[in-house]
Order: structure tokens, then sequence, then C-alpha cells
């Protein structure tokens, strides 16, 4: 099959002249070179994405100014290990990413979180134990004391190093949003509500992590991104035996949080706080969660992927010699248990009882503000949502070839439709490498906001080119950074020098206005934080 490439709705031909005001008419105009089969429903920007191309291209050559500015020395800003210099307030080594994917990886069936099933209750000590030990050697030393350099056959996604919505403008400051930090690699993932993690903690808290994937996973990496600024989006499916491993770190000291005594902790180069990102600082970070994610065609009568949490907790008062004693696998899932709210029917993953009685003891949650790991006690990590699980979230990895759409990887429903039978439409058991969509009816009461200027809504035509990302919300990611970001760089060059010679503005200030705010809000969402995007 010929390769698939994504057609970027940002590409459009060149103006012959910008000495006039564009309108609305012009939008149309170059909407039509975009290939977009999408009927236009309203009269404004967000009509198609191609109306959307244009207008950022225009603010493209408004806000930025001149394409020999913009783009001189830019290179591959996705493949950087990250876009921010070496902190002043930190002395030690950076993160090297590793971008270098394997074309072929070596046989994974004789692993043993493969021939293990966490299924069956006499193997499950033992598969947790294997999935522990083969997602620690992501690096070849202990990360007690820091993190170590990652092992060269453990890769990691590009495209992270800056959020959707960043500008170029953004990222020659330093304004990366919730990218790649240059001393651990980590990235932003979803902030801590007070009490969500222990009833001592009274403030909102960050969370950072860094994941990687293993050689059969960076396969499928490697031939997504052979060319570096196009991904390939004909075969996202990864192959059994594909692993994926993340290590989840919170601000939260053990003033807020007691049981991470002992935990490893690292230093990161993040925002002062939760409600403060005006600028980075070096902080410590204490371990909380390690995530993993299986590729098991074993369990293809479901999902065909196995995904779980471990919790670092220490009851004691003392620092454990061996911080790995104090790992407890939180549970397992290999499927969503479809129509079920009643935990004692679940049948297709395994909740840790341990871990579930020091729930309901109040020794994790402040039990005044969160009483589950996930919806009706579905496998979910600590810091996740609660109204999503492990697989639910990640089922919902997904991108359209031409634009990009709104997400909703958590139940997004019109009011009065919010009942648990409509949220069971985010626990159906997705398929590997099948798309997450509704039928005409269905997407009737999922709530999609207004239409937007970044990302399309939702329609039947529309979802039928959804492809997935196979459960790798990290991909799906990557592929929007990356055509967010070519499309701006294209949009410049092919408008060369257009707003430095033109006498009046080249797109009304309250179209701009709208455009700078569309930018700024994308740039602000931490998309792994379980929320809904609108």
């Amino acid at each position: 099959m010929a390769a698939v490439r994504q057609k970027n709705t940002f590409f459009v031909e060149p103006l012959k002249s910008n000495k006039r005001r564009y309108g609305k008419s012009d939008f149309a105009r170059w909407g039509a070179v975009c290939e977009c089969r999408r009927k236009p429903t309203r009269h404004d920007l967000a009509s198609t994405p191609c109306r959307f191309g244009a207008a950022l291209v225009l603010l493209s050559i408004g806000t930025f100014g001149t394409a020999e500015a913009q783009i001189a020395g830019s290179g591959y800003p996705g493949f950087e290990s990250s876009l921010l210099k070496k902190p002043n307030d930190w002395n030690g080594d950076l993160f090297s990413a590793n971008y270098d994917f394997p074309d072929h990886a070596a046989d994974m069936t004789g692993q043993p979180w493969l021939t293990l099933s966490p299924s069956k209750p006499s193997e499950r000590d033992r598969y947790f134990q294997a999935v522990l030990n083969y997602g620690l050697t992501a690096f070849p030393k202990d990360i007690r004391h820091g993190c170590p350099e990652p092992s060269l056959n453990w890769y990691h996604v590009p495209w992270l190093t800056f959020s959707f919505g960043n500008t170029q403008a953004d990222l020659q400051q330093g304004v990366i949003g919730s990218g790649r930090e240059p001393i651990c690699g980590m990235t932003q993932e979803r902030q801590a509500p007070v009490g969500f993690l222990h009833k001592q903690q009274t403030q909102v808290v960050q969370t950072w992590a860094v994941g990687s994937f293993n050689e059969t996973g960076g396969v499928l990496l490697g031939k997504t991104w052979k060319n570096p600024k196009s991904a390939d989006l004909t075969n996202l499916a990864f192959d059994n035996g594909s692993f994926i491993i993340k290590f989840l770190f919170t601000e939260a000291g053990t003033d807020q949080v007691p049981y991470l005594l002992g935990s490893p902790e690292w230093h990161a180069n993040i925002y002062p706080s939760a409600s403060d990102t005006s600028s980075r600082v070096t902080k410590t970070l204490r371990l909380i969660q390690i995530d993993f994610g299986v590729r098991d065609k074993n369990f293809d009568h479901a999902t065909g992927w196995v995904y779980g949490t471990f919790l670092y907790y220490n009851g004691d008062t003392t620092v454990p010699s061996d911080w790995k004693s104090k790992l407890l696998p939180v549970g397992v899932m290999w499927g969503n248990d479809p129509g079920k709210t009643d935990p004692a029917t679940f049948v297709q993953q395994y909740s840790n009882p341990k871990v579930i009685d020091l729930v309901k003891q109040g020794k994790i949650f402040d039990l005044s503000k969160r009483t589950v790991f996930g919806w009706h006690g579905r496998v979910n990590g600590v810091v996740d949502n609660p109204v999503s699980s492990c697989l639910s979230c990640h089922g919902t990895a997904q991108v359209h070839p031409q634009t990009n759409i709104k997400q909703f990887i958590t139940p997004a429903l019109v009011n009065g439709q919010a009942s648990d039978e409509n949220k069971m439409l985010w626990f159906r058991n997705i398929q590997a490498g099948e798309t997450f969509t509704f039928t005409p009816e269905e997407l009737e009461i999922v709530r999609q906001g207004d239409p937007g200027l970044l990302r399309a809504t939702w329609t039947p035509d529309l979802m039928r080119d959804f492809v997935s990302t196979d459960y790798s919300l990290q991909l799906r990611m990557a592929i929007e950074n990356e055509r967010f970001y070519t499309g701006i760089e294209k949009a410049v060059v092919d408008l060369t020098n257009a707003s430095a010679q033109g006498k009046e503005p080249i797109i009304d200030e309250a179209t701009r206005g709208r455009l700078v705010d569309a930018f700024k809000a994308e740039s602000k969402v931490i998309v792994r934080a379980g929320e809904s995007e609108e």
C-alpha cells in the first residue's frame, strides 16, 4: 500500500498581493485548495479545517513577522531533547532523548509479561513482578537518586517538546507549555487537586512524567517519522510485545503526602507552582506512580492491550533500604467491563484489595474529596482523573489525517444526558488499532462546546476518516504538535514578508485577537489530564 501522509490543512497557495484587507470570502477561496470534503455549516472561521488553515496562515504572518526572522536555525524542534537551555540553577547532566529508532526488534513472545496472564489469580503476582522488572530496564541504573541516562534500547516519542498551540515565537522565547523539561525529559501531566493524594495535601500540586517505548514500540515510532517533519499515518498499529513504561512524579513533599517517604527523588525544571506558569525553576520531585501498557494479542478478545499502574506507598516512618519494596500494584485491566458499574462484577480487570483497604481507611485519599481510583472502581492511577480509567482514556487516542480534531478522553455529555448509561460510551472495549467514534444519534448527546478555531467539531463525515493511534496518547499528541508547527512554518515561507510589505493589517484585529486567544488557550491544556477539551 502506498504511504498515507497527513494532508496539512495549513498549506495554502502564496498570495499575489497583500495590499488589502482580507475577509471571509478569501478564507472560503483558500479553503478550496485544502481538499476539504466537509461542507461549511456556519459562516465563521471554524466552518472547515481549510478556512481555519487560511486564518492560521494570516495570523502566522501578522504575529511572527518575516519568514527569515522566524525559521532561521529552527531545524526540527520536535526532535530536540528539550527546547529549554540548561537552567542556571542546575549544575548536573541534562536529559538526552533517544530518537534513534530501530527498524526491527527482537521477538518478545517469550517474555514473562506475555506468557504470564494477569487474568489468572495464580499468575498475577509474578506478572506484576515481571512487568516491573522489565520496565525498570528503561534505565541502566537505579533511579533512586536521580534520573540516569536512558537505556539505549528504549525510545522516546518526538514532538513532545512543546504544547499544541505554542507558536514559533513562543518557542523562541522558551515558552513551551507542558513540553519536555531539560533535566530528566519530563512532560507535564494532570495536576492533583487538593486532597486527591492524601488528606494532608492542602495545595494543588504539579505532576510531571517521562515515558519510554521498548524496541518493538520503537519500530513503529521509526516508521511514523521516517520524515521528521511529516508523520506517516499508513499504519499506526503497534506490534505484539510493544511495551510502554511511564514514571510519574509529584512536587508534593512528605508533609503533604506522608507515604512518599523514601521515594526516588529527581530534579526537574518545572513551574514554580500549579498556579504560576510564568517561569521555570528547578525543583525536587518524588516518584508516586508507575504506569505500563502492553500490546498483548492474548487479549484480542477484549481490547488487545493490557494497562496497569503501581503506587509508591510507604506506611512506615523509616526510609526503606529498597524503594521498590514499597511499590504496590494498584491494578491491571485488559477490558473496560462495558455496561457494569459494580466492581464486584468486573471480570476484565483486577484491583489490588490491599490498596482498596488503604483507601477505605483514609490512608491515601481525602475521602471527602475522592473515594475511588477510577470510574465506579475501575483501575486507574493515583494522579489520574477518577471519572476515567487506564484503558478508557487511552482508547480515545486518534487523529484525523487532514485536521486537528476536538478530543474527548473522558465523558463529555450535554446537560441532562450525563447518565451512567451514556457515560458507558467511553467504557466500550475499543479494539487495538480501531477508532473511537459515535453513531450520529450518540454524537447528538456529546458535549462538543462551541465551534473552535484550532480543533474541528466532530461530524459523521469527519469521523469516517479518523486514524487510531492505537491506545497511545503520546503518539496522538506528537502528530498534532508536528502538524501545527510545520503548518505554520510552511505558511510563513509561502507568504514571505507579506505583513512587512502591507500598509494595512492583513486581518482585522477582532479576528486576530480570537486566534491569539485560541493559541494561548490550547497551549495551556494539559492533554493527558483527563479533562474534556473544548
